[in-house]
């Protein structure tokens, strides 16, 4: 007998609750096992490519964060040192 032979004799044997789980977390397998051999064949193909998306959607990410953050001075790039050593501020 098979392996998907047996599982369908136990299948037909198990009680509807032990079906819908065994359903359930063969669907999640199948889900996941998908999602794993998608990500292995985007690897295999051109690196590059594959990188910018994620790249770019984690800038997008930080810009986000950043933008409602309200605590980020406006001179932040100028005055660097200032806030994070201390130095005097400089004028414009």
């Amino acid at each position: 007998m098979s392996d998907k032979e047996q599982l369908i004799y136990e299948l037909d044997r198990a009680p509807d609750f032990l079906v819908r789980e065994a359903l359930d977390f063969f669907l999640f397998i199948k889900t996941r096992t998908n999602e794993q051999h998608r990500q292995k064949s985007s690897q295999n193909s051109d690196p590059k490519e594959a990188e910018i998306p994620s790249f770019l959607s984690f800038i997008d990410q930080i810009n986000a964060e950043t933008e409602a953050n309200t605590n980020i001075p406006k001179d932040l790039a100028k005055n660097l040192d200032h806030y994070l050593y201390g130095i005097p501020k400089e004028e414009a």
